[in-house]
């Protein structure tokens, strides 16, 4: 621990023992290893104050609770599998970032340029990489006006975690890294992001459920979600719904947006994120998304499930007021074994270059309302 993480760890160490406070980070940079933040405490960076995440694993402290990562499917082998963070708490209350300074991590330092990933990404490297913020059990979380900047791998996390407010933010990523994601809310409720910007190398925006027990795990719920008033920028997608191994993801919604792209809207469910044997669990119940503008060189929607999965209960989504110009079609394909049940597109406009704009196979309840799209070779 370097003396300016120090300094700033005593200060918040301080004011939690004071039963809470604001911790303030003056103007400049401010090389910084791992932070706890504590119950009560606002970490308030200045206009022009910079935390500096370092740019080896060896910086970080192993912060993140071994029993939080998860294994299952083809992630027991890859480098993601990482305890690292920048920032961390647990079951604190009242937990505040806050302020116009930036947190940044040299996230491209931790990869090789000269690799590449189907073209997009470069390759995973082979050491761990750290998260920037990740919160488990916190309730009366507040992050407000901060710039994060280069995490290489995901953003923020938030797991299990409730009564969120997160505004006027902006997540800004080099997007050639891989898993550098916006937010992750994993089993988390009462949660609002609004008027923010998210330009990412992975997912902005993703709700999980992470069982963490393989089918005899404990109950999970990510409920009462709210997202407006946000740009998102990625060329992977720009939210992500849940994962077959997942338990619950319901009563969310996503209005007011603007997405440029690869994917805008995605639930798709591949028989990689499972073990040998797992068909799935996920439920997915009242999803929305409202007055969308989608420009983007992938599918806007992609809701699907891969043959052999058999999950719950998967759809109940709605699509509302949404403008188009995309390059392939809306995606909606179930499974034998789980159709997409409940899903209802009303008002969507624009123009998709593919020959055809929606691609549907084994729905029930399908229902479309005024949808207008015609063909085009313009993108």
């Amino acid at each position: 621990m370097n003396s300016e993480t120090k300094a700033i760890q005593s200060r918040i160490d301080e004011a939690a023992a004071r039963g809470g406070g604001r911790v303030v980070v003056s103007p400049g940079v401010h090389r910084c290893g791992t932070l706890y933040l504590k119950s009560g405490v606002e970490l308030h960076l200045a206009e022009g104050a910079e935390l500096l995440g370092g740019s080896r694993p060896e910086d970080y402290d192993d912060a993140i609770p071994a029993d939080m990562i998860y294994r299952y499917g083809d992630s027991a082998t890859t480098p993601t599998i990482t305890r690292k963070a920048l920032i961390f708490a647990e079951n604190a209350e009242d937990v505040a970032i806050t302020g116009k300074g930036t947190i940044h991590i040299d996230g491209p330092a931790f990869f090789d340029h000269t690799s590449s990933l189907w073209g997009l990404w470069w390759a995973k490297p082979p050491h761990p990489r750290p998260r920037m913020v990740v919160m488990r059990g916190c309730r009366g979380i507040r992050i407000e006006g901060v710039a994060f900047r280069d995490c290489p791998l995901w953003t923020m996390w938030l797991r299990l975690c409730e009564d969120i407010d997160i505004a006027g933010i902006a997540i800004d990523c080099e997007q050639k890294m891989i898993n550098s994601d916006g937010i992750d809310l994993d089993g988390c409720r009462r949660v609002r992001v609004r008027d923010s910007r998210f330009r990412t190398g992975d997912d902005c925006i993703v709700l999980r459920a992470i069982r963490q027990g393989g089918s005899v795990g404990e109950r999970i719920v990510t409920e009462d979600v709210t997202v407006e008033r946000c740009a998102l920028d990625s060329p992977c997608q720009g939210v992500r719904v849940g994962c077959p191994s997942d338990d619950t993801i319901r009563d969310a919604v996503f209005r007011d947006i603007v997405f440029r792209g690869r994917n805008a809207i995605v639930s798709k469910q591949p028989r990689v994120y499972l073990d040998e044997g797992d068909c799935g669990r996920l439920r997915t119940a009242n999803i929305r998304f409202e007055n969308w503008k989608i420009d983007c060189w992938g599918n806007p929607v992609e809701i699907l499930v891969e043959p052999g999965i058999a999950l719950r209960d998967f759809g109940h989504f709605t699509f509302r007021n949404i403008k188009v110009k995309a390059a392939k079609p809306i995606v909606v394909k179930g499974s034998a074994e789980t159709p997409v049940r409940g899903v209802h597109f009303e008002n969507l406009r624009g123009t998709i270059a593919s020959g055809s704009a929606l691609d549907v196979e084994y729905t029930m309840q399908f229902l479309i309302n005024d949808i207008d799209f015609w063909h085009t070779n313009q993108q």
